[in-house]
């Protein structure tokens, strides 16, 4: 056929580079896949040509490891290409066996969820690396202090660990949507044809587990038509970029005050500015991350507002938003990932500016509380009094007396009480009940991250083996034995 320029230039050429490059080996499974169906039909026709089915099967097998045929101007994208190919090699009657019960329809949706499913795992996989590296900071910086902001302010002392087990919740969370994602996108298209299925008898149950599905669709119209698993994918995804981006933001704070260091090879200098080292690293992922949440929208939005039908908007026309989405989060999680394992928290600068803040000032108002019986309001404010005393003085609530509290109307405490009320690390030491940071506790949270952790790995292994057992049958030459 010959096609308009601007049709071939911008849409089929375009898919066909982007096929051939991302998908092509998604198609050849799933045409092969549907061909093994095909051999098992009890046709009489279909049984007396097993020969040339088993060629056929060949020819794709060949396929995978052969360069893919050239683009042609005259065809519509790669599956006609392939098919021309096949001819050629085979002849039109054995070829056949391919088109029976097949639509450009349910094999597309095959391919594409193919590409998602291997993406996916991925992404989890990166996931559990990024993890695994925040279990180990956090494991060493159970008592090292952390002043915590809440609008833009110090709020008051944590410790590292305990921001680093929140951020673990915070992914493992992310892992769990990514895996329930999985779940309902792990269901076979193949077979649906067009939408109506086929009147000839393919056992789509096979056809689902040799290409490592858990079932197949089980309407034909919705494995064409529905593309709220895409949807549902790329809005984990977005969630769990804003969540990294937020992390990033941190670190890019600590750097700029003193708190987190980069080696030199994560950071970059000034072509003026002798001193400048930039923590372009991090700067580069919470890019990355940024572009994913772009990337989710584009996904998001074609499927906003349109029939519900086989389309090209979430069809083609969207593949490559998806890849895009999984190549800025390898980017972003590698960068991360890096920054995390080389990078160090310096624990004498995040000691000293907790010393020099006001942020035990709460512990202050809960001591007078719990030993003098005021009414917390009323603690609240003697403390705000001498903070500002504090504050006009230019001295530190580490350095305040019990003149000093005294001096705005507050009780008389013993130098002990005081400094144990004002002190960070005490402070971080009372706070022992559930989620609080003191030491042990978030040692309990540290183990019950690594149980999650562990569990989504043992995950990973089991979806893997089973996912390669499938393909060796796939992969095996000759006719499928009937189970």
């Amino acid at each position: 056929m010959r096609w308009h320029a601007a049709y071939r230039e911008k849409v089929l050429l375009p898919d066909y580079r982007f096929a051939s490059q991302h998908l092509a080996g998604y198609f050849l499974d799933a045409m092969l896949a549907h061909v093994k169906t095909v051999a098992r039909l009890p046709d009489a026709h279909v049984q007396a040509r097993q020969d040339e089915i088993r060629a056929l099967q060949a020819a794709l097998l060949r396929l995978h490891s052969e360069p893919l045929p050239p683009y042609a101007p005259e065809l519509p994208d790669l599956y006609f290409a392939i098919n021309r190919w096949l001819e050629a090699e085979l002849g039109e009657a054995a070829v056949s066996f391919l088109r029976l019960g097949l639509s450009r329809n349910d094999l597309d949706m095959t391919v594409y969820k193919l590409c998602a499913r291997e993406l996916l795992l991925l992404l989890i996989s990166y996931l559990a690396r990024l993890r695994k590296l925040v279990l180990k900071q956090a494991a060493q910086h159970l008592e090292t202090i952390l002043i915590a902001q809440s609008h833009y302010q110090p709020a008051q002392p944590t410790t590292v660990a305990h921001y680093l087990s929140a951020m673990l919740s915070v992914l493992a969370r992310d892992s769990a949507r990514f895996w329930a994602a999985y779940e309902r996108l792990d269901t076979c298209p193949l077979g649906a044809a067009a939408l109506a299925g086929t009147s000839h008898p393919l056992n789509r149950t096979f056809t689902a587990e040799l290409l490592g599905f858990s079932a197949p669709v089980a309407n034909t119209y919705d494995a064409v038509a529905s593309s709220d698993w895409q949807v549902e994918l790329v809005a984990a995804g977005q969630t769990c970029a804003i969540n990294l981006s937020r992390f990033v933001c941190d670190l890019l704070a600590w750097t700029g005050q003193g708190l987190f260091w980069l080696p030199d090879g994560l950071v970059q200098g000034s072509s003026i500015m002798p001193q400048k080292r930039n923590p372009v690293a991090l700067e580069h992922a919470r890019t990355s991350f940024s572009r994913a949440v772009g990337a989710a929208q584009m996904v998001i939005y074609s499927s906003h507002n349109i029939p519900y039908g086989d389309l090209n908007d979430f069809g083609p026309d969207i593949q490559g938003a998806l890849q895009m989405l999984f190549v800025q989060f390898d980017g972003g999680l590698s960068l991360l990932a890096a920054c995390l394992e080389e990078g160090v928290f310096r624990v004498a600068a995040l000691t000293e500016a907790a010393r020099q803040s006001y942020t035990t000032a709460t512990e202050l108002s809960d001591e007078l509380t719990r030993r003098y019986g005021l009414s917390f309001q009323e603690a609240h404010r003697l403390v705000a009094r001498l903070v500002a005393r504090q504050e006009v003085q230019g001295r530190s609530l580490q350095l305040a007396t019990p003149e000093d509290l005294v001096a705005v109307g507050g009780p008389q405490l013993t130098p002990d009480e005081l400094h144990g009320a004002l002190d960070p690390y005490e402070f971080i030491r009372r706070r022992r009940g559930l989620g609080g940071p003191a030491p042990e506790v978030v040692d309990d949270q540290l183990a019950r991250a690594r149980q999650e952790l562990e569990h989504d790995l043992a995950r990973l292994v089991e979806v893997h083996s089973r996912l390669r057992a499938a393909r060796e049958r796939l992969l095996a030459p000759g006719k499928e034995i009937p189970s």
